[in-house]
């Protein structure tokens, strides 16, 4: 009887069925499956581009991957799971102490030297043609439930709370920066932490960020940039290392809601100069990027145009930006709001407004009824100079946070293309820009599209 000889193709599937677990959900690869890949060098080939499609990697692995990612072995690796090992807490009942804080931020920056000092013997010609993506998590300490029928390893509320107004921070971001620079990396993310995981600093991110030249997706959150507005000056310095030119970089808070009445500003910012070293920090980086994306942040103008161009400083030029998009607290980082309590509101008492007038500097002016400051106005003077510098611009979006909903908003939306554009202002607050704003961004089209603007003043909330 002749042998019975299989296409490659089939001898795929049937090893594809044979090294996953069919009893678990999503199917992940059953244990010990390496044993199949000494059958011939066909089984080792199709069996190792799916063990090592994704690496969980930490401290203590670390150390040994590159005796185990061979470099045959690296272009099989499309995603690194970095888990960074925090040392057992104590009592979950009892707040966390300073001592326990340094341990924590002590793993965190072993787990990231240990990664870059690993990774930096990866040379590009060994990796996946489309890189490798990044995730970085610390997870909360995991309980074995002696009580449920399962036996579940869970990470329970209580841990949650525990934290709740903490984040790992990098004991020493100075030495990240003489580690080697990463090449293998081509995506970065660490968006708001899942319900079991602990929040990391977005200085943090952005010093690891530094070293990796090749990233060209990046994604990460600044968790409750009120609490820590401390971070700004940080988090500026850590932005301004990173060089390379990025395709998509996207920042966010993602505990951020639109401000009420009973919040107050956040403290100052500024430094003695006047300037705003984050806004200044973003405004740089923004000239290597394709998309920019902030949400939830207080940003100034000299995010779109410096502050001061002196002679000797040439124009800033964003050369690849094609999406800048910019949801903003309606204040700025010297704490002045950016939008006041309408006098003329037809359902206010006059004692409610003369309350308005009233309201100290330490205290939050309320969403409804709202007139924008002349601030405003020169705010959408600066993006629209920046927007004369954007060759590729497509999307300009601004969005200022006064309420939750539909009820209350401030929005701006520049779209142009092919030969068109329109500059859109939907507001509750009847926002009308001057004439100087519309001069501005009406020269913008007229640079790059040889065209006019359409110009829509609107207080439909759903206008596009």
């Amino acid at each position: 009887m002749a042998p019975i000889i299989l296409t490659p193709e089939l001898i795929q599937r049937i090893i594809y069925f044979l090294i996953r677990d069919w009893t678990r959900d999503g199917h992940p690869l059953r244990r010990g499956v390496g044993k199949h890949a000494a059958v011939n060098p066909f089984w080792q080939d199709t069996i190792e581009r799916r063990t090592f499609a994704t690496l969980y990697l930490d401290l203590e692995r670390l150390s040994e991957v590159n005796s185990i990612v061979t470099p045959r072995r690296r272009r099989y690796v499309r995603e690194i799971l970095l888990e960074v090992v925090l040392p057992w807490p104590g009592p979950r009942q009892n707040p966390e102490k300073d001592k326990e804080k340094l341990r924590n931020n002590r793993a965190l920056q072993a787990t990231f030297e240990a990664f870059l000092q690993s990774l930096s013997q990866w040379s590009a010609d060994e990796l996946h043609p489309g890189g490798i993506g990044l995730r970085v998590f610390a997870p909360l300490p995991v309980e074995k439930r002696l009580h449920s029928p399962s036996w579940r390893h869970e990470r329970g509320p209580m841990w949650k709370r525990r934290y709740a107004e903490s984040v790992l921070e990098l004991t020493d971001p100075a030495r990240i920066a003489q580690y080697s620079p990463v090449v293998a990396i081509s995506e970065i993310n660490v968006d708001a932490p899942r319900f079991e995981d602990r929040h990391i600093s977005a200085v943090a991110i952005c010093a690891l960020l530094a070293k990796l030249p090749a990233a060209k997706r990046v994604s990460f959150n600044w968790w409750k940039w009120r609490r820590f507005s401390r971070m700004r000056n940080e988090l500026a310095d850590a932005l301004s290392q990173i060089n390379h030119p990025i395709d998509v970089f996207h920042i966010c808070d993602d505990s951020y809601v639109a401000m009420s009445q009973s919040q107050s500003p956040p403290s100052p910012t500024l430094s003695s100069e006047g300037e705003d070293g984050l806004s200044r920090a973003f405004h740089i980086l923004s000239q290597r990027l394709k998309e920019l994306h902030i949400d939830g942040i207080i940003v100034s103008k000299e995010l779109f145009y410096p502050r001061t161009l002196s002679v000797h400083m040439a124009e800033p030029r964003w050369e690849r930006l094609v999406t800048f998009s910019l949801s903003y607290p309606p204040v700025t980082p010297s704490g002045e709001w950016l939008f006041i309590p309408d006098p003329n509101a037809s359902d206010d008492s006059e004692d409610e407004v003369n309350d308005w007038l009233s309201i100290t500097s330490s205290q939050e002016p309320r969403s409804e009824r709202c007139i924008a400051t002349p601030a405003m106005q020169q705010f959408y003077i600066a993006a629209g100079r920046a927007a004369l510098q954007m060759p590729a611009l497509e999307d300009m979006m601004l969005d200022a946070g006064l309420g939750e909903g539909d009820e209350y908003w401030h929005k701006f939306w520049y779209h142009a293309k092919r030969s068109t554009a329109k500059a859109l202002w939907t507001s509750s607050s009847g926002f009308v820009p001057d004439d100087d704003v519309l001069e501005c961004w009406r020269k913008v089209p007229r640079k790059y599209l040889k065209g006019e603007l359409k110009v829509e003043i609107s207080s439909d909330f759903y206008a596009a």
